[in-house]
């Protein structure tokens, strides 16, 4: 009986600091999802941007064109 009551004391123990450990990954993950989804907006405002600048350059080109 004392081996099994040892026993499930060392995997609660394990049980415990593994769950810790854990949380602690999953914040960490959080916080590079976090960092990803931002440079992905960053991205997609400067994609825009180029593309709007893009546009109107073409415009431009074509108006001189037509000179």
């Amino acid at each position: 009986m004392k081996v099994f009551l040892k026993l499930f004391i060392v995997l609660f123990v394990f049980g415990l600091t593994s769950c810790r450990d854990t949380k602690a990954e999953e914040a960490e993950a959080a916080k590079v999802v976090e960092q990803i989804e931002s440079i992905e907006e960053e991205t997609e405002a400067i994609t825009e941007e180029i593309q709007n600048e893009a546009a109107e350059l073409e415009a431009t080109l074509t108006e001189l064109d037509s000179l």
